[in-house]
């Protein structure tokens, strides 16, 4: 199945990270798209607004590591 359907005049996409279907657009998963299947090549991958709670806590801890490290 593609991750992104439109039915009805409707957009539905299927989140990457959960595998539920959901309607309207969805939200970019990096930096957790390593969790993401990688079947398809166009790059489609969306996750729901639950999932994207965790890819916000990854990115704050992504910023905190390198301002550990002093990456910039």
């Amino acid at each position: 199945m593609p991750n992104i359907i439109y039915r009805d005049d409707k957009r539905y996409f299927k989140c990457c990270l959960c595998d539920d279907i959901f309607e309207g657009f969805g939200n970019n998963p990096e930096p957790l798209m390593d969790n993401c299947p990688t079947d398809n090549e166009e790059d489609d991958n969306e996750c729901c607004n639950n999932c994207n709670n965790q890819v916000i806590a990854a990115r704050i801890n992504d910023v905190r590591l390198r301002n550990l490290v002093g990456e910039d």
